[in-house]
């Protein structure tokens, strides 16, 4: 909570509304307003918080594998030093998974490389094949036309024989008519003519066969051979050309290398099973235990020095711009009196939802603290002087949501009304407002104190006050933008 002190008298609120008065105007409408310049005026401020004693250096110590613990070295509330042994691993299951890996990856590298072996071979058998396939084509092609010719010679003399027989047959005849032979002998030449006839006859079917039905046959099979041996040949350079195409052999590469990274990480977490305490100091908190699976990243174990505590306060974001290191603090203890004293070290730079964690160090009887402890503690602002005006003079507008919110009040813009004492033209003017009381605003930046600003009566600022809408619809760009520090 904030309390503030306000050493400003009566008087000097009564100068806040009314003494700085320059004179009244009638504007273009009718609306009859003041003039008012914004004062100067000395206030010393305090800020009330609460926070909790803590470590000034806590080193959490985290499961850098998952595994399984073999030992603890270690128990809570032990002094370490830096190097100690903590706490090691089972490398057990990681060493079987370690000759899995490397047998999982030979078996792949072996097999990349005999698919691609096997490969050649094949197709160097299947280009073999086919000089013997082009080799056995040109001997069907002589076998064929040599048995053509055997067929077309053999009906050839088997036609001359024929006519032979019918000559020497008729010449019988003959004379058997004039009782020169037996009847047997032109039986005989009539049964050589017979045979003749018949092995014509099949001689003119064996060509006929051999054209219209063997060839072809012959022919038609082994060219189907042929192109069966084509096509696995086309098929097998395929393969070859996949496995020797960039893409594939990436994919191939990238899978090695995987199964090599997995090998690299059971390697290190083999050699690193053993954990050592990384600073020196007291074991505060043990999260871990003998057998017990660990995951990793998660938090085993915190190590502190007990001597080095601070405090750390919980203060109202709205103050943020307020603080600063240096400045003095008073501690309350329970029945410790008077307050410690101390001073603000440091201001954290990234602030919680309405709030801002300072921390102190304490300065006196730093033996009366311990870690977790409680505290009430007052921050003494230095004293300054602020820019003030009335508080019914600003005019509170929520920005558009262009941005991110990082403070409470950043979402918001505050106006006043200045006049131009010439063309008596009445303007809105952003500012930037710190303290905020029922007496006074505080003006960080956005005013000085010869600046013209407008006051009167609650009816007319809020005609003026009614004219923001429109006026923000002509300055759209103005609210997108962050406000600068400075008037």
């Amino acid at each position: 909570m904030e309390k503030v002190r306000d050493i400003l008298a009566l008087v000097v609120i009564l100068g806040l509304l009314g003494a700085s008065l320059a004179g009244i105007y009638f504007l273009q409408k009718g609306i009859e307003v003041q003039i008012y310049n914004p004062q100067h005026r000395s206030v010393v401020r305090t800020i009330d918080a609460v926070g909790e004693v803590r470590f000034v250096e806590n080193k959490d110590i985290y499961a850098p594998f998952t595994g399984r613990v073999s030992d603890v070295y270690v128990r809570k509330g032990d002094r370490v030093e830096a190097g100690d042994l903590l706490f090691s691993y089972s490398s057990t299951e990681w060493e079987e998974a370690l000759v899995k890996k490397e047998l999982q990856i030979k078996r792949f590298k072996d097999q990349l490389e005999g698919e691609i072996t096997g490969l050649e071979r094949e197709l160097a058998q299947l280009e073999e094949n086919h000089l013997d396939w082009i080799l056995r084509e040109e001997e069907l092609e002589f076998f064929i036309e040599r048995q053509k010719q055997d067929l077309e010679r053999l009906i050839e003399d088997l036609e001359k024989n024929l006519e032979r027989e019918k000559e020497e047959l008729a010449y019988l005849e003959d004379l058997l008519e004039g009782q020169h032979i037996s009847r047997r002998d032109v039986e005989k030449a009539q049964e050589r003519a017979e045979t003749i006839k018949r092995d014509l006859t099949r001689a003119k079917e064996d060509w006929d066969r051999l054209n219209r039905v063997e060839a072809p046959l012959k022919k038609e099979n082994l060219e189907r051979e042929g192109e069966r041996i084509k096509n696995n040949i086309a098929r097998v350079k395929g393969k070859i050309e996949k496995f020797n195409n960039p893409h594939v052999l990436n994919i191939a590469q990238e899978e090695i290398k995987i199964l090599e990274k997995e090998i690299n990480r059971l390697q290190e977490q083999i050699s690193r099973r053993e954990i050592e305490a990384p600073v020196s100091g007291c074991l505060t908190s043990l999260k871990v235990e003998k057998g017990q699976q660990i995951n990793v990243d998660s938090k085993v174990m915190a190590i502190n020095d007990p001597e080095l505590l601070e405090i750390v306060l919980k203060v109202d974001s709205k103050n943020f711009h307020r603080l600063k290191e240096g400045l003095e603090v008073e501690v309350e203890l329970e029945d410790v009196h008077p307050p410690l004293s101390g001073e603000v070290k440091w201001i954290s730079s990234w602030a919680e939802p309405n709030q801002v964690e300072v921390g102190v160090l304490i300065t006196d009887r730093r033996d009366l603290i311990k870690p977790g402890m409680q505290v009430q503690a007052t921050i003494n602002l230095q004293g300054r002087r602020l820019l003030v005006i009335p508080p019914y003079a600003v005019f509170e507008r929520k920005l558009p949501e262009t941005r991110m919110v990082i403070r409470e009040g950043e979402e918001t813009a505050h106006y006043v009304f200045l006049v131009d004492k010439d063309t008596r033209e009445v303007y809105p003017h952003r500012i930037r407002i710190g303290q905020v009381n029922e007496d006074f605003v505080e003006v960080i930046s956005g005013l000085s104190a010869s600046s013209n600003l407008v006051i009167g009566s609650p009816q007319a600022l809020n005609q003026l006050g009614a004219k923001l809408s429109e006026w923000e619809r002509r300055h759209i760009e103005e609210l997108k933008v962050n406000f600068t520090e400075g008037n």
